[in-house]
């Protein structure tokens, strides 16, 4: 059967622009993977951040566009926006969950209080499993000591990944590296969440020693905070691809790199696509330059 002018016209049209959408997507470069720990998830470098999330629909628009732009790995927490993070995750992962490797926390010290946050989380999340659930805001011996006891979150945790709820055991710390490093001796962890930056650096440092110890055991190290205090350089840092480009530079194997609107998607894909690692000595020149600003004021989670 012969085809008709007009059908002839839809057809190449069609075909034409399937190629130049091909075209810009092989033109278009890839956000670079990094192995996460012993996981077998392949991490790409670029992490969404929930804590400042927008408003839900926003939220939901973002969190696609990022999932779009090759991002896999989302780390949130039922404590972020009064639970309006995992809830607007939950809304892209009913249709999306096998794009993405997902982490949440717990603010829980005790056993009971812990697995009831997982089963919260999973309802909020809407998936029957998460990949990574971290003890969270873990900055003092005491606190360590609590979720590692008999009783403690830990065992919760346990708990929940025996059922199948998580399948991996993390643990988050924002102030001192001393206590994870501590608790990388005490317990097997898969995964840290840890403050990594050019004006972290200066004060209560985690990648001087904890990311070293943390490679070496094979353990999956998400980086934060890159761009915190950022509001204190400026005139010596006035874009975010140096702080971004010096984070993602050091040996973690994931950014996670905050969600607050809906425009700042494409700005941070195209760093995270286009990322080259910082040679050491403009790193130690951006470290300099920041330096009068590593404050307690500019870092608070620095604050003992």
């Amino acid at each position: 059967m012969a085809l008709s002018r007009r059908d002839f016209l839809k057809l190449t049209g069609a075909t034409a622009l399937t190629l130049t959408r091909r075209e810009s997507e092989a033109q278009t470069p890839r956000i670079a993977t990094r192995p996460y720990g012993k996981t077998g998830w392949s991490a790409s470098i670029y992490a969404v951040g929930t804590a400042e999330i927008p408003e839900t629909e926003a939220s939901v628009k973002a969190l696609n566009q990022l999932l779009d732009g090759g991002v896999n790995f989302i780390d949130t927490a039922p404590s972020y926006q009064g639970t309006r993070s995992e809830t607007a995750i939950g809304m892209v992962m009913a249709k999306r969950r096998k794009d993405v490797f997902l982490a949440t926390k717990t603010l829980a010290r005790d056993a009971d209080g812990a697995y009831a946050e997982v089963k919260a989380s999973l309802e909020r999340l809407q998936t029957k499993q998460i990949d990574l659930l971290q003890v969270h805001a873990v900055n003092d011996d005491g606190t360590l000591d609590q979720v590692l006891a008999t009783g403690g979150a830990v065992k919760g945790l346990e708990r929940a990944k025996r059922e199948g709820l998580i399948r991996h055991i993390g643990i988050t710390g924002h102030t001192r590296p001393e206590v994870i490093l501590r608790a990388l001796d005490a317990y097997p962890f898969d995964a840290i969440l840890v403050p990594v930056s050019a004006l972290d650096k200066h004060i209560h440092d985690f990648a001087t020693d904890v990311l070293p110890k943390a490679n070496k055991l094979g353990i999956g190290i998400s980086g934060m905070k890159a761009l915190k205090g950022m509001e204190f350089a400026r005139g010596r840092v006035d874009e975010p691809e140096p702080l971004l480009r010096y984070a993602l530079t050091l040996p973690i194997s994931t950014l996670a790199i905050g969600l607050r609107q809906v425009s700042e998607v494409e700005p941070n894909l195209r760093v995270a696509r286009n990322f080259k690692p910082m040679p050491a000595e403009e790193m130690r020149a951006l470290e300099t330059a920041v330096h009068p600003l590593a404050t307690t004021q500019a870092l608070w989670w620095k604050r003992r």
